[in-house]
Protein backbone atom coordinates (compact mmCIF):
# COMPACT_ATOMS: atom_id res chain seq x y z
CA UNK A 1 0.00 0.00 0.00
CA UNK A 2 1.36 3.29 -0.79
CA UNK A 3 1.65 5.59 2.14
CA UNK A 4 2.71 8.93 0.51
CA UNK A 5 0.17 11.58 -1.01
CA UNK A 6 2.63 13.01 -3.24
CA UNK A 7 5.79 12.12 -5.15
CA UNK A 8 8.83 11.52 -2.71
CA UNK A 9 11.04 14.20 -5.14
CA UNK A 10 8.43 16.90 -4.05
CA UNK A 11 8.71 16.46 -0.16
CA UNK A 12 11.44 18.48 1.29
CA UNK A 13 12.47 17.18 4.94
CA UNK A 14 13.62 19.12 7.65
CA UNK A 15 12.98 23.19 8.74
CA UNK A 16 13.76 24.86 5.34
CA UNK A 17 16.02 27.68 4.92
CA UNK A 18 14.51 30.89 3.82
CA UNK A 19 15.82 34.07 1.93
CA UNK A 20 17.03 37.11 4.18
CA UNK A 21 14.53 39.11 5.23
CA UNK A 22 12.06 40.20 8.00
CA UNK A 23 9.01 38.09 8.57
CA UNK A 24 5.91 38.16 11.42
CA UNK A 25 7.07 35.62 13.99
CA UNK A 26 5.48 34.48 17.24
CA UNK A 27 7.39 33.14 20.29
CA UNK A 28 7.24 28.91 20.21
CA UNK A 29 8.85 28.02 22.96
CA UNK A 30 11.00 30.31 25.33
CA UNK A 31 13.95 29.20 28.59
CA UNK A 32 16.59 30.19 30.55
CA UNK A 33 19.37 27.31 30.33
CA UNK A 34 22.48 27.42 32.23
CA UNK A 35 25.98 28.46 29.01
CA UNK A 36 28.29 25.87 28.28
CA UNK A 37 31.02 26.91 30.62
CA UNK A 38 28.40 26.30 33.73
CA UNK A 39 29.40 30.41 34.58
CA UNK A 40 26.33 32.06 33.37
CA UNK A 41 22.94 31.32 31.51
CA UNK A 42 21.60 31.72 28.40
CA UNK A 43 18.19 32.86 27.09
CA UNK A 44 16.86 30.31 24.33
CA UNK A 45 13.63 31.67 22.19
CA UNK A 46 12.33 29.47 19.64
CA UNK A 47 9.95 31.53 16.83
CA UNK A 48 7.95 30.23 14.61
CA UNK A 49 7.29 31.83 10.93
CA UNK A 50 3.93 33.21 10.12
CA UNK A 51 4.21 34.34 6.92
CA UNK A 52 3.02 31.93 3.76
CA UNK A 53 4.03 31.83 1.39
CA UNK A 54 7.91 31.76 2.05
CA UNK A 55 10.83 32.26 -0.18
CA UNK A 56 13.64 29.65 0.39
CA UNK A 57 17.49 30.57 0.30
CA UNK A 58 16.93 28.30 -2.78
CA UNK A 59 14.39 30.23 -4.21
CA UNK A 60 11.74 28.10 -4.20
CA UNK A 61 8.27 29.35 -3.10
CA UNK A 62 7.33 27.19 -0.41
CA UNK A 63 3.51 26.80 1.80
CA UNK A 64 4.51 27.40 5.18
CA UNK A 65 2.57 24.86 7.43
CA UNK A 66 4.10 25.96 10.79
CA UNK A 67 7.30 24.23 10.07
CA UNK A 68 9.55 27.08 9.50
CA UNK A 69 11.50 27.72 13.28
CA UNK A 70 14.32 29.58 13.95
CA UNK A 71 16.45 29.71 17.32
CA UNK A 72 18.55 32.33 19.34
CA UNK A 73 20.45 32.26 22.01
CA UNK A 74 21.05 35.43 23.97
CA UNK A 75 24.06 35.01 26.88
CA UNK A 76 22.60 36.73 29.78
CA UNK A 77 25.99 37.16 31.42
CA UNK A 78 27.89 40.43 31.31
CA UNK A 79 31.47 40.66 30.20
CA UNK A 80 33.87 43.74 29.56
CA UNK A 81 32.75 43.51 25.88
CA UNK A 82 29.04 42.53 25.79
CA UNK A 83 26.06 43.84 27.63
CA UNK A 84 23.35 41.49 27.66
CA UNK A 85 20.82 44.39 28.75
CA UNK A 86 20.90 45.52 25.19
CA UNK A 87 19.97 42.48 23.71
CA UNK A 88 17.00 42.63 26.63
CA UNK A 89 15.78 46.22 25.72
CA UNK A 90 15.45 44.52 21.91
CA UNK A 91 13.31 42.25 23.22
CA UNK A 92 11.00 44.68 25.49
CA UNK A 93 10.95 47.21 22.45
CA UNK A 94 9.36 44.56 20.24
CA UNK A 95 6.96 43.30 22.32
CA UNK A 96 5.77 47.30 23.00
CA UNK A 97 7.06 46.53 27.06
CA UNK A 98 6.85 49.56 28.89
CA UNK A 99 10.65 50.90 29.67
CA UNK A 100 9.89 52.30 32.47
CA UNK A 101 9.14 48.32 34.12
CA UNK A 102 11.39 45.47 33.88
CA UNK A 103 11.62 42.75 31.70
CA UNK A 104 11.45 39.49 32.78
CA UNK A 105 10.60 35.78 31.06
CA UNK A 106 6.77 36.18 31.25
CA UNK A 107 6.88 38.84 29.56
CA UNK A 108 8.14 37.18 26.41
CA UNK A 109 4.13 36.15 25.22
CA UNK A 110 2.85 35.03 22.07
CA UNK A 111 2.19 38.44 20.71
CA UNK A 112 3.27 38.59 16.97
CA UNK A 113 6.74 40.37 16.47
CA UNK A 114 9.16 40.95 13.28
CA UNK A 115 11.95 38.69 13.42
CA UNK A 116 14.89 39.94 11.13
CA UNK A 117 16.79 36.84 9.74
CA UNK A 118 19.96 36.03 7.70
CA UNK A 119 21.51 33.15 5.86
CA UNK A 120 24.31 31.38 8.10
CA UNK A 121 26.53 28.90 5.54
CA UNK A 122 27.72 25.62 6.57
CA UNK A 123 29.95 25.77 9.13
CA UNK A 124 32.82 23.59 10.87
CA UNK A 125 32.99 24.12 14.70
CA UNK A 126 36.83 24.49 14.98
CA UNK A 127 36.71 23.55 18.68
CA UNK A 128 34.11 20.02 18.13
CA UNK A 129 34.79 19.61 14.40
CA UNK A 130 31.02 19.61 14.44
CA UNK A 131 29.48 20.49 11.10
CA UNK A 132 26.85 22.39 11.08
CA UNK A 133 24.24 22.84 7.95
CA UNK A 134 23.01 26.16 6.12
CA UNK A 135 20.55 27.69 8.55
CA UNK A 136 18.80 30.96 9.29
CA UNK A 137 19.73 32.94 12.27
CA UNK A 138 17.56 35.39 14.10
CA UNK A 139 19.67 39.06 13.78
CA UNK A 140 17.03 41.35 15.43
CA UNK A 141 13.99 41.75 17.00
CA UNK A 142 11.00 44.37 16.67
CA UNK A 143 7.76 45.46 17.03
CA UNK A 144 5.03 45.15 14.29
CA UNK A 145 4.28 48.52 13.21
CA UNK A 146 0.92 49.93 14.04
CA UNK A 147 -0.51 49.96 10.34
CA UNK A 148 0.71 46.42 9.61
CA UNK A 149 -2.26 44.29 8.51
CA UNK A 150 -0.84 41.28 9.05
CA UNK A 151 -3.40 37.95 9.59
CA UNK A 152 -2.10 35.19 11.84
CA UNK A 153 -2.65 31.85 10.09
CA UNK A 154 -4.49 29.14 11.63
CA UNK A 155 -1.19 27.11 11.79
CA UNK A 156 0.18 29.89 14.74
Amino acid sequence: MKLNTKPLSEIEIGIPVLVAGTYHAKVHKKEIKANKAGDGNNLMIMVKILDNPVMTHGGKETENKGQCVCTRHISLKPTPDYDPDQKVKELAVAFKHPPEQDFGLEDITEDVIMVKLSVRDVRKDEATGREYPISNEIDRFTPVSDDDTFTTPPFA
